[in-house]
């Protein structure tokens, strides 16, 4: 306890080091039994001679130590490089102990195990990112935090998120999993590199995620309805009474709206008088736009306004508007019984009828109608180009009449 001035008034005992002296406590004692003593020293401090205490022997002062402090003081002095007073003294010591400190933070900082900064940094910022965090909150538990949730960030190499993989692939998991396991931690590195910590990011380097061998996805949907077969969907739907799934199902496959976006339609964003729809930009939400309605859509929206209640909403919940009728498990039994899923396993992406299958089947109808590329982009609100592209082979062509006149005429 450097600075204790209660025995400064008290008989001070000299030592054999000159400008040490002690005084001893009446009362308190050391473990040993013996009187407390309290250091001090004396120095001549620009010019005028100081005595400053350091501390009890109970706190591993002696007059050595005391003495030691003393010859530091005065060299200080002496040179002009060091301190030159108990305070000087002090306050380098505690900028030391901060400094010390503050590595000790650093360097915990730089050793945060994954599981630790998907906890304090990447939910933070994914919350704020995306409306599908807790998805990766699960993902994240479920198989990444077992394995490599106790290794520091900076310690993970890339042969230990190909590990992970090569162990998925092996117990069966879809490559569509994988990839998305995958995209967790790219996208933690990716904001790892991002963070900086006294001018130092908290990653740098390669991203152990990047480069690795991942099974092919083939997740992009190639079937789309017949014209039949959405005319069987939406007679059965309405012979179930089932009108909500009907109108749905209506209006999907003539606007290429996804089932979320007809739940959250307004009757304000439905301008029956111009006739189209509009959908909002909203954070975390799919690209705005606005899709022309046509006569089936129009009969819909025209029955439905006629009928509406007191809801703004286009499609509202029922019993109170507290519970949402859940279509696509409804769109999912019609379709088996029906039997449009028949031999077709469940995980199969390409070929299964879900009911985003009728956004898919809006675009294909779309092309098949010769609509240009862009302008299905524009009606599918599609970020990029690339989306748009895989339609583009049901586009009619000189190509295809190529292939139907393969046959060279027969010479007389």
């Amino acid at each position: 306890m450097w600075g204790y001035r209660g025995g400064m008034g008290k008989k001070k005992i000299g030592t054999q080091y000159p400008g040490v002296r002690y005084y001893e406590h009446p009362r308190r004692k050391t473990r040993s039994g013996q009187p407390d003593r309290y250091f001090s020293i004396r120095y001549r401090l620009d010019g005028r001679l100081v005595e400053e205490g350091l501390g009890w022997s109970s706190e591993s002062w002696n007059a050595e130590k005391a003495h030691g402090v003393l010859a530091q003081i005065k060299a200080g002095q002496r040179t002009g490089s060091g301190p030159v007073s108990v305070a000087e003294l002090r306050a380098q010591g505690e900028a030391r102990r901060k400094e010390a400190a503050e590595a000790a933070r650093r360097d915990a900082a730089m050793d945060i195990t994954l599981a630790t900064f998907f906890r304090e940094y990447y939910l933070p910022r994914v919350k704020t990112e995306k409306r599908t965090w807790r998805d990766d909150w699960q993902r994240f538990n479920k198989y990444i935090n077992p394995v490599l949730g106790g290794v520091p960030l900076r310690a993970i190499k890339k042969t230990d998120v190909q590990a992970l993989i090569d162990a998925q692939v092996a117990t069966g998991a879809a490559a569509a999993t994988v990839g998305q396991y995958m995209a967790i931690i790219r996208h933690a590195y990716n904001i790892a590199a991002e963070i900086i910590i006294d001018d130092q990011p908290l990653f740098s380097g390669q991203n152990p995620a990047t480069g690795l061998r991942l099974p092919k996805i083939h997740n992009a949907r190639t079937r789309f309805l017949t014209a039949a077969e959405a005319d069987l969907l939406i007679a059965a739907a309405e012979k179930m009474r089932c009108l909500d799934l009907h109108d749905a199902i209506v209006l999907s496959l003539n606007t290429g709206l996804r089932l979320g976006e007809l739940r959250r339609l307004q009757w304000l964003d439905v301008d029956m008088i111009h006739g189209f729809v509009t959908v909002h930009d909203e954070d975390m939400r799919k690209p705005s736009g606005t899709v022309p309605m046509n006569g089936a859509a129009a009969a819909v929206f025209k029955r439905r306004l006629e009928n509406k209640g007191t809801s703004q909403l286009v499609i509202p919940p029922i019993f109170g508007e507290e519970y949402r009728q859940d279509l696509s498990r409804d769109f999912g039994r019609l379709v088996d019984r029906l039997g449009l899923n028949t031999g077709i396993a469940p995980d199969d992406r390409q070929r299964r009828l879900v009911f985003h299958s009728l956004r898919h089947t809006f675009a294909s109808w779309l092309a098949l109608a010769g609509a240009d590329i862009y302008r299905i982009k524009t009606l599918m609100r599609h970020k990029t180009i690339a989306m748009t592209m895989r339609y583009a082979h049901l586009i009619p062509d000189a190509t295809r009449d190529a292939v139907h006149n393969l046959r060279p005429p027969i010479n007389p």
